[in-house]
């Protein structure tokens, strides 16, 4: 397919580009496979030389794989291969290992590494290159009639296939013979299944791609969130954790892995006013709440959930949209500037943590404008703050000339006084700035947030700017924003593991409720790119066609799978309550799920139900389970269970015997064919199918994926399993959360299968709660412990799985009300006490 194409004309190769590999992370038909020779080979008639940049992309469990395969037509490999155990890679030829490397670890992930294969005719040798230095030759024949294959990651050639891949990044491959370029590919679309030869127009396929480009140019909405009262924020760089803040509840929000985790407060934080703000100190690794106006801190302990003091607020606050830090320096937390009761503030305001101490500071040198909505930042030693932009006034009174500031100032901690850098050209359409200013590490280059606050349905936009230099230019897209002045609040942070810039925007609406909404957009970000208006002079026939070519596909591709991806599940009672979607209105789930999209079954026409209750759903959504008698239900359940087992059916001896072994042959046959066609007759209503005979055996055949069986995909994940990842336990969970098998249908026959169900649901959701975060997972393990015991109500690990979870959540009474409610279940079971202690069950 060429959409990749449509929507590249000029490819900008300074930009942010290449293709990152679906890896272990997913299932092998899912992992990301590039052919650069689908059609014709490269043939070898003149010195040869493959080079590529390539580095791996960070927080992912396995790395071990392929990072390029070549094939010649008379069967020679040459391989690079990632050993994770032992940290190197291998330069392979054939079966023997020619070398082993390393790259030092942080050059690997966060640096682009420069490889290349060179085929020397005259020496007929093969020689590797790591950032143009030898690392390697090898002898190696080959001729003019020596052409070969190249892949990069998985690939499917016969007798050479490869599943195993590392979750890697490559860009711009080159390919040279003799003095003159013959192939460049950069990899710089950003959809589609193909990439484009630059040089030669060739064409190179892509399977399962992830292309670079967009994630540097597009924000990701990764949460929406909703909470009570006047919610604030806060940000651990060293764990790449947001917090966020609520009366009742703390959340957890991972941005390595998207995972969100909430903790109901043993006591609530009382009122939490507006104007609170909360900070994360990194030297003492703890989250601080705090409260200008009272001059007070609040501390969080996490081992009693609850935090060291509430606050009483009398007024509202005179510190809107102030500005922090902490400083190493002298241990304190730093407050600047702020609005409230017609006043801009001017305000250095200091608490030292050591003693427990809030005092204005005397700043001295460079005039300092009182403001608010300006951005803050500091450098590594956390000495000086730089402090860009605000709205404010001479005087700080708002009612004398209040105007906007483009100054970036320093403040420097040690001498407590300021200093003007630079000041930028006032722009062409007026701005101010989001919270924080992120400076990169080792740069003078700084990032920040800027929107424009004389309209409610605003949009913020990401800048990159110089703390040297008074310039900036627009980078990223555009996030859409929802600014009403106090009630509103929005930030910048920075993951230096995972390289991605989070942006954070919060909303307070007048029913007391916060939307908070997280966006990520991978580091560095790509220039910004108008959209261009239509000229008027031609129709976009390109883009009509474009369009028409994505919703074709579309289409095709929801009939074929009759999938929807949602993430909502109902609240618990006493949980605290998120809300997660991609629209501006999110929907209510529990706390905990995992950040990716989960695929979950919605309610389908044409649908047959084995877990939990026996269901059949027709073609126009009706229930038409009532219509299978007791002796057609058996039958078809016999023909369908026996099909997907094994995938061999059953004989009609067999089904004679379970069904008709009081009759004779003769009459047995009769009554199966009777019975056959009550069983079509019903089955035509829900969709396209075939039962016939098939080396002996009946079988029950699904045509066209017209009819989706919950049975048959529980067989097929069962075949699959190589490795336990979130989507395979998501959709483990989302098949059994019906129930057990066949629950309410006992037969003799069916006893062996239902053991054999219950075997691989328990077994494998226990392996995967043996390595889950409880921390980080708690609602999670409670969902999937409470599948567990639809099939195993009396499994022990599974109850001390759900008793531990709940306890990190703060239900300690639920907690307790499980365990007790088990007791009774295996008292009454087994006519004695549980021996385990509600102690020995939770280690508490």
């Amino acid at each position: 397919m060429l959409l990749g194409f449509l929507f590249t004309s000029v490819i900008a190769y300074e930009q942010s580009h290449g293709l990152q590999f679906s890896s272990h992370e997913v299932v092998p038909e899912k992992r990301t496979s590039l052919n650069l020779t689908p059609t014709d080979p490269i043939c070898l008639t003149d010195d040869t030389e493959i080079s590529f940049d390539f580095n791996f992309a960070p927080n992912f469990e396995t790395y071990f794989g392929y990072i390029i395969r070549i094939i010649t037509n008379n069967n020679q490999n040459i391989d690079i291969v990632y050993n994770q155990k032992l940290l190197n890679f291998n330069f392979v030829i054939g079966e023997n290992f020619s070398f082993v490397f390393r790259i030092d670890q942080s050059r690997l992930y966060n640096n682009w590494n420069h490889c290349s294969i060179r085929f020397n005719k005259k020496s007929q040798e093969v020689l590797f290159y790591l950032d143009n230095q030898l690392v390697c030759r090898q002898k190696f024949n080959f001729s003019e009639a020596t052409c070969s294959r190249v892949f990069f990651g998985a690939n499917d050639y016969e007798g050479f296939k490869t599943i195993d891949i590392p979750p890697m990044r490559i860009k711009d491959i080159k390919v040279k013979q003799g003095n003159s370029e013959k192939s460049f590919y950069p990899l710089a679309e950003i959809l589609g299944n193909q990439t484009l030869d630059a040089v030669g127009k060739s064409i190179a396929t892509v399977k399962n791609p992830t292309w670079i480009k967009p994630r540097h140019q597009n924000w990701q909405q990764v949460r929406s969130i909703a909470t009570a009262a006047t919610a604030s924020i806060a940000f651990d760089k060293n764990s790449e954790v947001l917090y966020i803040v609520s009366t009742d509840s703390l959340y957890q929000l991972s941005l390595k892995n998207g995972q969100i985790s909430g903790v109901k407060l043993s006591k609530s934080h009382g009122v939490l006013p507006p104007g609170n703000q909360s900070v994360f100190n990194q030297a003492a690794s703890q989250l601080y709440n705090f409260y200008v106006d009272e001059k007070e801190v609040s501390t969080y302990l996490p081992n009693s959930q609850v935090w060291s003091h509430n606050f009483n607020p009398k007024q509202l606050t005179e510190f809107w949209q102030a500005n922090k830090f902490i400083s190493t320096v002298d241990s304190s937390l730093y407050v600047v500037a702020g609005y409230g009761q017609l006043q801009y503030k001017s305000l250095v305001q200091r608490y030292s943590f050591p003693n427990s101490s809030w005092e204005v500071v005397k700043a001295k040198g460079d005039f300092f404008m009182p403001r608010y909505l300006a951005a803050l930042g500091t450098n590594a030693a956390t000495d000086t703050a730089f402090i860009i932009g605000g709205y404010g006034s001479n005087t700080g009174d708002q009612t004398i000339n209040p105007k906007y500031n483009y100054d970036l100032i320093a403040y420097s901690v040690r001498n407590s006084s300021f200093k003007k850098i630079y000041h930028l050209n006032d722009p062409a359409k007026q701005f101010c700035f989001a919270n924080s200013l992120v400076i990169i590490p080792g740069t003078t280059d700084f990032y920040s947030l800027i929107y424009p606050i004389d309209r409610f349905n605003s949009s913020i936009q990401l800048i990159k700017g110089s703390l040297t230099t008074p310039a900036y230019e627009l980078v990223g897209d555009s996030i859409p924003y929802a600014y009403h002045d106090i009630e509103s609040f929005a930030d910048l942070f920075y993951c230096p593991a995972s390289q991605k810039l989070v942006a954070v925007t919060l909303f307070s609406s007048k029913d007391n409720i916060t939307s908070v909404k997280v966006f990520t957009l991978d580091f560095p970000p790509n220039p910004f790119t108008a959209a261009k208006e239509a000229s008027g002079k031609k129709p976009p026939y390109l883009l009509y066609a474009l369009i028409a070519v994505v919703v074709l596909i579309a289409g095709r591709l929801i009939r074929k799978r009759r999938k929807q991806k949602v993430a909502t599940s109902a609240p618990t009672e006493e949980a605290p309550v998120i809300s997660t979607a991609a629209s501006n209105q999110p929907a209510v789930i529990q706390p905990a799920s995992p950040a990716q999209e989960i695929v979950v079954d919605v309610p389908l026409h044409y649908a047959v139900y084995l877990f939990g209750q026996f269901e059949v759903i027709d073609k126009n959504g009706a229930d038409i389970t009532r219509q299978f008698t007791p002796l057609v239900k058996e039958l078809f359940l016999l023909l369908l269970v026996y099909t997907f087992r094994d995938g061999k059916g059953i004989s009609s001896e067999k089904l004679y015997e379970m069904l008709w072994s009081d009759k004779s042959a003769k009459d047995a046959r009769n009554n199966f064919s009777v019975n056959i066609i009550k069983l079509k007759g019903i089955l035509d209503k829900v969709g396209e199918y075939h039962i016939g005979k098939e080396t002996g055996k009946w079988k029950f055949e699904v045509l066209n994926e017209s009819i989706r069986i919950d049975y048959q995909h529980f067989t097929e994940m069962v075949a699959k399993k190589q490795q336990l990842d979130k989507k395979y336990i998501h959709d483990l969970q989302n098949m059994i959360d019906r129930g057990s098998f066949l629950s309410e249908t006992q037969y003799d026959w069916l006893d062996d299968i239902k053991s054999e169900v219950t075997s691989f649901v328990v077994d494998t959701t226990l392996q995967y709660l043996s390595t889950a975060d409880v921390q980080m997972e708690a609602e999670w393990i409670i969902k999937l412990t409470n599948s567990i015991f639809h099939f195993d109500q009396l499994n022990e690990d599974a109850l001390a799985y759900k008793c531990r979870s709940l306890i990190v959540l703060g239900r300690h009474g639920m907690a307790k009300d499980a365990y007790l409610k088990f007791a009774k279940e295996y008292k009454e079971t087994y006519g004695q006490d549980f021996e385990k202690s509600f102690a020995a069950i939770t280690g508490h």
